[in-house]
């Protein structure tokens, strides 16, 4: 049945963010599962790299930003890619798509200055996490969705940690991160995460 669904999910090219909310629901809740694979296999494999991609994309439909966040109404949704990012290719393929009245765009971020500039959705890739402790005040992020792929990115200031278990990948929110960055959540994209954490502390 999973198998099913998951050859019903529209390839990574094709653009659907015009598709109702429920369909784009039950797109994130099919990319969950992993097809049949080594679960143990050191590098991921291109399933898995297309998985996270869509995971990323489908965030941004269920999150909403303050009017405050863009420039204007047609505003594109920015999505920064900090560091190595290994699904980034496929990540790249959604750029230009709707959702709502606005286009996402995917750029490459080398330098603090490029986040700082404006990104709605940061992807902090593994070779960054080590700036972690002093990263989010370095950034200034507030209107940032903040996406990462190491255990413990929620706990140290991540809203969205994006997990690996043996046949599916799931993810991990960080409610009150959301909230000190101005982000409003859905309910149906908090039903799929596996843990919603807040802190044990005031701040991220």
């Amino acid at each position: 049945m999973i198998g099913r669904w998951l050859d019903a999910v529209p390839p990574l090219q094709r653009q659907y963010s015009h598709l109702p909310w429920c369909r784009r629901l039950a797109a994130l809740l099919v990319a969950l599962w992993l097809p049949a694979a080594d679960a143990y296999a050191q590098k991921a494999s291109e399933a898995e790299l297309q998985v996270r991609a869509q995971f990323v994309y489908n965030f941004a439909n269920f999150v909403e930003w303050p009017d405050d966040a863009f420039a204007n109404k047609t505003a594109p949704i920015k999505v920064c890619l900090f560091g190595e990012v290994d699904f980034g290719p496929y990540l790249y393929t959604f750029s230009g798509t709707r959702i709502g009245e606005r286009t996402l765009t995917v750029q490459k971020a080398d330098q603090i200055e490029e986040i700082r500039s404006g990104c709605h959705i940061l992807y902090v890739g593994q070779d960054e996490r080590v700036r972690l402790p002093t990263f989010w005040q370095e950034i200034q992020y507030i209107y940032v969705l903040s996406i990462g792929d190491r255990q413990g990115f929620a706990d140290k200031g991540g809203i969205i940690n994006i997990l690996r278990t043996r046949d599916r990948v799931q993810f991990d929110v960080n409610i009150e991160n959301a909230l000190l960055n101005g982000l409003f959540l859905d309910s149906d994209l908090l039903a799929l995460a596996r843990v919603i954490k807040r802190n044990s502390r005031t701040g991220p």
